[in-house]
């Protein structure tokens, strides 16, 4: 078996012309990953990556420069992977161009080049595998490559199936490119990497990660003018997974369901049972965190909840009863603490809802442990409350009962029942009794918490992430203020 292709990094925009830097400047911001509106932002080269043996790829790290956004080490960084072609003629901009990641033609001091969007280009996916997994074979022939593909739509990042790609546990690989770069080890690679490790199987298999330490140097920003990997920063800008095979997105499977009025509830059973148990492979895998301090986490969601109150005024009604809610929270969590017990924290998932989930005939995986792109590494890895993660569940079972237009109105609180219930039943007798409440019932292992202190936390958590999403809704979807807006109100009343 052949070794893992070298990773190359450079200062600045080396082996980037300038005249492909400015047609990227006009580029970017069109992108659906491009993580900021784009009016008064520049594109400041940071890093340029190569990789060994592979001319024609490279790899720009982009600081994004405009008003309220951060600057130095604590910048938003993008990764636009590019595939650099010598070329007689420019290439005519067609169907077929674009589906293949034309982003134009350049004429430099070298000569003239096309400009290809590596994202969709299978020689940046086999400079990428090959660097995460050692033993690939060339790009001119390799039979890694046959059937690979883009998923379309993706928000955030890039990600690329290779369903023929062997690795020791079987067949088919799934590669995330990370558009975002963020300092430090990043979660999307240490999670599920501590998971696999541990042995839990909830998780597709990690098999490998593209990263900048450990890379070959020269000259990194700020450093002097030595060389090596020791002068590089930590951050991943790629990981490599095992394929979930012929599965479905949860999502996507819930509002089929809900289309139909059939009744989610076993599915919903076996997905509580699956994050119930991730939350123990995570605590066991990673050890666990400190215990929670109210006053730090009450201020927290009372600063929430008043910027979604002066962002929305269809909120105003519900002011009140979010104070009261917040209030009751506070004195329960005071007096724990006041008796001397504590909440413990530990790792979780940190943005789980339904679509980062995969339901096959092996029955659930769940995926995408990065968080919020934008946020830095230190905020995303925090350990917090696994009930934030039963929360998110809860809410995103609400959403796929709304779009998928169950007519049956029992529908949700049936699957968030169910999900509880999973969830408790898999907890071993670790959490509480709950009642038949959609929001009551589960908390985690460890905890001092009593049932009624468990549920208070965790429909405070369900309407913290419910206001943020009437924000998201007012600001993109005004059509669909109206889910969190409701569920806000059913949390309250309750």
């Amino acid at each position: 078996m052949s070794a893992a292709r070298p990773v190359h990094v450079s200062p600045g925009a080396a082996h980037l012309p300038p005249e492909v830097l400015r047609l990227l400047d006009s580029w970017l911001p069109e992108q659906r990953w491009y993580p900021v509106p784009a009016e008064g932002v520049t594109h400041e080269p940071w890093l340029t990556v190569t990789f060994g043996g592979v001319a024609d790829v490279v790899v720009a790290l982009l600081r994004l420069v405009g008003p309220g956004l951060a600057s130095g080490d604590e910048s938003l960084v993008i990764q636009v992977p590019l595939v650099l072609t010598p070329t007689a003629e420019p290439e005519a901009d067609t169907p077929d161009t674009e589906a293949a990641g034309l982003i134009g033609t350049v004429t430099t001091a070298s000569g003239t080049a096309t400009v290809h969007d590596g994202g969709v280009h299978p020689a940046a996916w086999h400079a990428y595998f090959t660097a995460a997994l050692p033993g690939a074979c060339e790009p001119e022939d390799c039979a890694e490559l046959v059937g690979a593909r883009r998923i379309s739509g993706e928000q955030s990042n890039t990600s690329v199936v290779l369903p023929a790609m062997p690795h020791a546990a079987g067949r088919g690989g799934m590669l995330k490119i990370l558009r975002t770069v963020a300092l430090g080890p990043h979660p999307d690679v240490v999670i599920p990497a501590a998971l696999t490790e541990a042995g839990w199987d909830g998780v597709p298999r990690y098999l490998g990660a593209v990263g900048l330490s450990g890379a070959g140097a020269g000259t990194a920003p700020g450093s002097g003018s030595g060389s090596g990997s020791a002068s590089l920063p930590d951050a991943h800008l790629a990981v490599l997974s095992e394929l979930v095979h012929d599965a479905t997105d949860g999502f996507e499977l819930a509002c089929a369901y809900a289309a139909r009025d059939e009744d989610f509830g076993e599915r919903a059973l076996e997905l509580g049972a699956v994050v119930a148990q991730m939350h123990t492979a995570l605590r066991r895998a990673l050890g666990p965190g400190p215990a929670l301090e109210p006053a730090g986490f009450m201020g927290v969601l009372r600063r929430r909840a008043a910027e979604a109150f002066a962002d929305v005024p269809a909120l105003a009604p519900q002011r009140a009863g979010v104070t009261a809610l917040y209030e009751s929270l506070s004195t329960r969590l005071s007096a724990v603490v006041a008796r001397g017990d504590v909440v413990p924290l530990q790792a979780i998932h940190g943005d789980l809802h339904l679509g980062q989930a995969l339901w096959s005939s092996d029955g659930w995986k769940v995926l995408d442990f990065e968080g919020e792109p934008q946020r830095p590494v230190s905020e995303r890895t925090a350990p917090d409350l696994p009930l934030r993660d039963v929360a998110g569940m809860l809410r995103s079972l609400d959403y796929a009962a709304a779009v998928g237009q169950a007519t049956d109105p029992h529908w949700a609180a049936h699957a968030q029942v169910s999900f509880l219930e999973g969830y408790r039943q898999a907890s071993n007798g670790e959490v509480h009794e709950g009642t038949a409440h959609p929001v009551g019932g589960a908390t985690s292992s460890g905890s001092a918490l009593d049932v009624g202190t468990a549920e208070l936390l965790l429909r405070a958590l369900t309407v913290d992430k419910a206001l943020y999403e009437v924000v998201y809704e007012f600001r993109h979807r005004p059509a669909w203020m109206h889910i969190p807006l409701a569920a806000v109100d059913r949390v309250l009343s309750s």
